[in-house]
Parts: C-alpha cells; structure tokens; sequence
C-alpha cells in the first residue's frame, strides 16, 4: 500500500501546472545565471592575469632592497559560479612590506568589470535554488494535507488499512523526489556549460565540493517542505495553509536575513575601547623606534646635531638626508639613474650602511609587536561581529543554506582569511630573505650605482584554496542544523498528524 500512495504521490505533483511553470522558470534562470556567472570569472580572471603581469614587471624594476615591496594577488574562484558569497566583495589584491603585517584593512579589490555582476553580486547558482525551489517546495506542501482533508480525499485513504506514518512518508517521499528532479537537472544543465567553456576547469577536490552542495541544496529544501507540510497540518483550510506558507517564506528568505546582518550593524559599535587601546599601543610602538633611531643619529660619528634621518623624494628623485636643518649632508643621484651616488657623498655610505643595519631589525621587531595588536582588534572588529551575525542567521533555514554553500565552495569569511593567512606567511618569508641576504646590512638596500639586486632567488608567493576536508568541517555546523530542523520539523508534523480526527 505504501507503495501505491508514494506512486500517486508522485504522479500527483508531475502532471500539475505549478510544477511545469517552477521548472521551467527554474531552468530558464540557471541558464541565465550561468552565463552571466562565467562572464563574470572570465573577466576576473583576465583581470587577474593582467594584474598580476603588470606586478610581476613592477616586482622586476626594484633596483634596492628597501623598495623590494611585492604585490600578491588572490585568484577567482571557479566554484564562486555557485556562490559568490565574499569572493569579490573583500580585498584581493596585498601589497607586502618587511615592515607590516598584513590583514584584511590593508587589501584593495579589484572589480569584474561587469557593472551588472558587481552590484547584484548575490545572483547565483545558489541564489537560484535558495529562492525559486524553496518557493516551488512550499507549493508542493501547503494542500498535502490540508487539501485533501477539505476535499475528503484523505477520509477515503484513511479508509483502507494504512498506517499514517506511512500516508506521511509517502506524501514526504513523492514531494522530495519531484523537487530533486529539477534539482539534479539544473546541476547538470550548469555543469556541462561551465565545463563546455574551457576557461573553467574544476579538479577533482572541486566535484566533491559541488556534490557538497547538491547534498546541502537537498537537505535545504527538505527543511522547506516540511515547514510547509507542518503548516498544512495545523490548519484546516488550503486558503489558509498557502497565506501562512507564503508569509513564512517572506519572512524567513526575503526579512529575516537582511534585517538580522543590519541589526548587527547596528547594535555592534565599530569602536570600543579595546580598538583604543590598539591604536594607542600602536602609537607607542611607533615612537619607541623613532625615538631609537633619532638617539642613534645624536650619537653618531657624523660632526652635528643630526637627529633626523629620512628617505623621501624631491622634484629630481630620491634622496637620502641627515641633518636638522644647520649641519646636513645630502646623497644626490641623478635624475635617470636611481641612487647613483654622488663622489661627494661617497664617505657617507658607511654610516647610512650602520644606520639601516641599526634600524631595520627595530622596525622587523615594531611590525610583529603591531601585528600582534591589529590581528585581535580585526577579530573583536569584523569577525566578532560575524560570528554574532552568523549565529543570528541560523534562525533561518534560508541563511543557514547560503552559509552552508559558502563554506564548500570556499568564498566564505574564513576562506576569503584563508589569503591573508597565506600573505602573513610570505611576509615572514621575505623577511628571512632579507635576513639571509644581510640584505640591509649592504649597500645594495638604498642604493644601485654599485647594480641592482638580484631576484633570481626571492621566493615566489603561493596561495592554494583550502583542501577538501577543511572546506567539509565548515560546512557541517550548518549542515548539522538543517538535518536537526529536518527531523525536528518532520517529528512535530507527524505528532500532530497522527492525532488529528479526519
């Protein structure tokens, strides 16, 4: 008997106009969507390739150390087709300096070049199924029980030896197999024409992260569905069973996830005293290596009260002074050939050597100690308010699911982190470069009349996505929610159901 119910189940909900409509629409959407998403990667990725050249000649016409300051550049990611999440909306693009330590304030972005792509940056692929399937689920389920309960269909069921578990099983059963079809064909339908275009290619890693969000996407609207066959379980009327539905889908897809990230905005002040006390510790810092190399300077063997010493740039190029205005020397150089020495200034080489061997290491020291601060003031800045954000948008299924996606594919805040993690590495990279070169401790850190410096040998910046398994154990927490909803949902309607006079 349950076999016949899953059956007719089934046939039910293919042959009815709604379902042809929602597929159709749904499919004509991924189309859509697709298209526009893998013109938008196109760009970025040309974008990127282009960028990241135009660095590379920029990194090869460093003729000293000092000015040795690379740019790294993050790849798009080919799964943002799915989700964007943040994948372009935070910074891509780090400059790294021996005397920084870089985090999320000190990046820039470069755009798509699509003004349509970067406005409506939240149309995608999942964007398509969180809104249109969710929808087309909640018209599966708002008459499955309630319909046929106006209509005396489900008294005539009832009438033969059948459980209601199994009524309720087979209505579930018959409803998620018709939302998996459309499902599973929009699946196929983006694969095939992302992978048709040969500028995409997706590794192995990258199909176990797509049937990541296949899994995800199914859960998701089983959530959905089962909000939808609660409601139509509670109440007696169809009429009634749709409003509640469709106002329950406003509010938990369209309000609640926008309302909840500006109530954060909000009630979150940006500015406490803990980000104070940062900057000010920032500021000591910075004065303690200004005041050392000032106290260097008074007391070095150059005749006069120097105590300044700065490298700066005048209307004929770069320049190096010591002086305080009475007693100065000056390294000219001239106009088409940077740093070439002057004979004049010849004698002084020695000292601007010892004076950068002084001060360099202190400034090395001044950037970890700062690093140390600005890393807890971004955490108490912008993740703790994400997190407050996070937990408040697992309230909603909807929210729930987008984070969910965004965590296997990789663009979300913490794969997005993932970058900087990668840049902070580097920095300590170069640094043990320069430490290795004894490069401020020669002549080559300020100036190259004596030839440039050699690049052969600098280590070259390497970012990779997250593997497989790190992108899983983000995914779960959301995953694990959905599932409980799932069973919650599916536990309450079937108590209500058995209990109910037909």
């Amino acid at each position: 008997m349950f076999w016949v119910l899953l059956k007719r189940e089934i046939l039910a909900h293919l042959i009815t106009f709604r379902f042809a409509v929602t597929v159709i629409t749904c499919l004509l959407l991924v189309v859509i969507t697709a298209l526009i998403r893998i013109d938008d990667y196109e760009q970025r990725l040309a974008g990127y390739n282009t960028i990241r050249n135009a660095n590379r000649e920029e990194l090869l016409s460093t003729r000293t150390y000092s000015f040795l300051m690379p740019r790294v550049d993050r790849p798009p990611n080919p799964l943002s087709i799915f989700n964007a999440g943040m994948d372009n909306r935070l910074g891509n693009t780090l400059r790294i300096y021996y005397t920084n330590v870089p985090v999320l304030w000190d990046a820039q972005t470069h755009s798509s070049g699509n003004i349509f792509i970067d406005h409506f940056y939240r149309i995608d692929l999942v964007f398509i199924f969180q809104f249109v399937l969710s929808l087309l689920a909640l018209l599966f389920a708002y008459d499955a029980i309630a319909g046929e309960r106006e209509s005396g269909t489900m008294r005539l069921t009832m009438s033969h030896p059948v459980r209601r578990g199994s009524i309720l099983a087979a209505k579930y059963l018959g409803a998620m197999t018709c939302l998996i079809l459309p499902l599973i064909i929009s699946f196929i339908i983006a694969l095939i024409w992302i992978v048709s275009t040969g500028s995409i290619v997706f590794s192995g890693e990258d199909f176990l992260r797509i049937a990541g969000i296949l899994l995800t996407s199914i859960i998701y609207l089983s959530a959905i569905y089962l909000i939808g066959l609660f409601i139509s379980a509670c109440v007696h009327r169809t009429a009634t069973a749709l409003m509640l539905s469709l106002f329950v889908w406003v509010v938990l897809v369209l309000v609640y996830p926008s309302l909840s990230v500006s109530m954060v905005d909000q009630l979150t002040s940006p500015v406490d005293n803990r980000i104070y006390s940062c900057e000010k510790a920032i500021r000591q810092i910075l004065d303690t290596v200004t005041k050392k190399g000032r106290d260097y300077l008074m007391n070095d063997e150059i005749e006069g009260a120097s105590d300044t010493f700065t490298l700066g740039e005048d209307w004929d190029g770069l320049h190096i002074g010591i002086g305080d205005g009475s007693i100065a020397m000056r390294i000219e150089f001239k106009a088409y050939d940077w740093y070439a020495i002057q004979p004049a200034s010849e004698k002084y080489i020695p000292h601007v050597i010892r004076y950068y061997q002084f001060l360099t290491p202190l400034r090395f020291q001044a950037a970890e100690k700062i690093g140390l601060l600005r890393l807890p003031a971004l955490e108490q800045l912008r993740f703790r308010r994400a997190r407050i954000a996070r937990n408040l948008l697992r309230l909603s299924p909807a929210a729930m699911y987008n984070l969910a996606t965004q965590a296997w594919v990789g663009t979300d805040l913490y794969g997005v982190e993932d970058f900087f993690k990668a840049a902070r590495q580097y920095r300590r990279t170069l640094v043990n470069y320069f430490y290795d070169k004894d490069a401020f401790s020669s002549r080559q850190w300020f100036a190259s009349d004596k030839g440039a410096i050699d690049l052969d040998d600098l280590p070259r910046f390497a970012y990779q996505r997250a593997d497989f398994w790190t992108n899983a154990s983000r995914a779960l927490p959301d995953l694990q929610l959905l599932l409980l909803l799932n069973l919650t949902l599916f536990l309450a309607t079937f108590a209500i159901f058995v209990r109910q006079e037909i």
